[in-house]
C-alpha cells in the first residue's frame, strides 16, 4: 500500500510537472508573438511573384548532410540546403568555408531521401551563382526528379536574384539585415520600409526570406507579403517548437517555417 502510494505521489509530481512547464512555454511563445509598436502605418502592397510550390504552408528543416536529410524524412515537407561554389566553381552542401572540406553535393542530399521529389528545397545561396551553376543545380535536381516549382533560390538582391527571376524560377529576397533597427525613430521606420519596398517592386520575389526575430516586425508593417521565417533551435525537444508552428498557422502570409538545427 505505502509503495502504491509513493508511485501514486510521483505519477501526479510528474503529471504537475510537466503542467506547469507546459503552461509556462506557452505563455513564452505567446510573448514571442505579441506585435510591436507601431511607428508608422502598415501597407498592404505585397509585390510578390506566383507561389509554385506544392503546398501553401511548408513546414521544413535544415539539412546539409545525408544522415540528417534521412533522419529527418518522415517529418517535414521539406529541406533548407546551404550552397556554397568552392574554389574549383563547384557547389558545395556547406554553412561557410570550413564545411566544404566535408564534401556534400546537393545530390547527396537528394539521393539520401526516399522520393526527393515529394519534398521542396529552399536553397540558401551562400555566394553569387554563374549561370553554369544555377543549370548545373537544375540539371541535379531534374536527375532525382525534383520539379522546379519545388525549388525555392534565396539570395540577397543582386546578379543572382535577377538571373533566378530571369530563369522564371521561385526567388526568396532576404530582408535587409537593418530592417528590425528603426531605434524607435519613426523618420528611420519610414525609410527601412520604402527601402525594403523597392526592393519587392523590383524583384518581386517569391516571398521574403528573414529570421523569426524580425519577422513580428515583417508581420507588423507589411502583413500582406508572402514571409519565409527561419528559426534557430536547439537539438532538444521542447513544447516551444509546436506552439510556435501552431502561432505561425493563424499567419496565412507565412509561406515557410523552418526550423534550424545547427547542433543535429
Amino acid at each position: 500500500m505505502k509503495k502504491s502510494r509513493i508511485f501514486l505521489s510521483v505519477v501526479l509530481l510528474a503529471v504537475v510537472a510537466f503542467g506547469a512547464y507546459a503552461a509556462f512555454m506557452y505563455v513564452y511563445t505567446e510573448w514571442k508573438f505579441l506585435p510591436v509598436e507601431l511607428l508608422q502605418e502598415p501597407s498592404l502592397e505585397a509585390p510578390h511573384s506566383e507561389w509554385k510550390a506544392p503546398q501553401e504552408l511548408l513546414y521544413i528543416h535544415k539539412v546539409n548532410t545525408p544522415r540528417r536529410a534521412d533522419a529527418k524524412d518522415d517529418w517535414f515537407e521539406g529541406y533548407e540546403v546551404d550552397l556554397i561554389s568552392t574554389s574549383d566553381g563547384k557547389l558545395a552542401v556547406a554553412h561557410d568555408l570550413d564545411e566544404i572540406e566535408d564534401g556534400i553535393r546537393l545530390s547527396d542530399i537528394f539521393a539520401a531521401v526516399d522520393d526527393p521529389a515529394q519534398k521542396a528545397y529552399w536553397l540558401d545561396l551562400k555566394s553569387e551563382l554563374t549561370p553554369e551553376q544555377l543549370n548545373q543545380i537544375l540539371l541535379t535536381a531534374k536527375a532525382f526528379g525534383v520539379p522546379t516549382d519545388n525549388l525555392l533560390f534565396e539570395s540577397v538582391p543582386g546578379k543572382t536574384a535577377k538571373m533566378i527571376k530571369e530563369k522564371d524560377l521561385s526567388l526568396l529576397l532576404q530582408l535587409p539585415d537593418e530592417f528590425d533597427k528603426d531605434g524607435g525613430d519613426p523618420q528611420k521606420r519610414k525609410q527601412l520600409n520604402e527601402q525594403a519596398l523597392k526592393q519587392w517592386q523590383e524583384y518581386l520575389p517569391a516571398a521574403v526570406s528573414t529570421s523569426f526575430g524580425k519577422y513580428p516586425y515583417l508581420r507588423a508593417y507589411f502583413p500582406k507579403m508572402p514571409k519565409a521565417i527561419y528559426y534557430s533551435s536547439t537539438v532538444r525537444p521542447s513544447l516551444k517548437k509546436p506552439f510556435m508552428v501552431n502561432n505561425i498557422k493563424e499567419d496565412p502570409s507565412v509561406k515557410i517555417f523552418m526550423i534550424d538545427q545547427y547542433t543535429f
